[in-house]
């Protein structure tokens, strides 16, 4: 429940406004107390407002990361070295014992390395969203 003293309202959600339909309810108590405090104020139901989309860049796999890394990489190899390292599959990070990083340290990793992909994403989410 939300007081709402800008609109002179007293706000539920659906779920609150079901269960304050039931007499003697605890929503349906705290419903009447709200209206004894604000007795010029109208009751009304509102829908939550869905959270906004985080882009989560579906079909980012390793196998992919790899594979544009292959397409993407420096005469060296560098960037792909660099990948195999992070993910604890390197000669030297077996050696060490050394734990992979998480997928999303991955992820973060390899958008900061290519941004291209960050962009190519946000503009077919902008696309999708017009």
């Amino acid at each position: 429940m939300f007081i709402n003293e800008k609109k002179h309202t007293i706000e539920l959600s659906k779920k609150e406004a079901k269960a304050a339909a039931k007499f003697g309810t605890t929503e349906y108590k705290n419903l009447q107390e709200a209206r004894k405090d604000y007795p010029t104020f109208s009751v009304a139901t509102v829908s939550q407002k869905p959270a906004a989309k985080k882009n989560t860049y579906k079909g980012l796999t390793y196998d992919y990361m790899e594979m544009y890394i292959q397409m993407h990489d420096d005469e060296k190899k560098s960037i792909m070295a660099e990948y195999l390292m992070l993910r604890g599959l390197s000669d030297e990070a077996k050696e060490n014992l050394v734990e992979a990083h998480s997928y999303i340290e991955m992820k973060k990793w390899f958008l900061n390395k290519f941004p291209a992909i960050r962009e190519y994403h946000e503009n077919c989410a902008k696309l999708v969203a017009a």
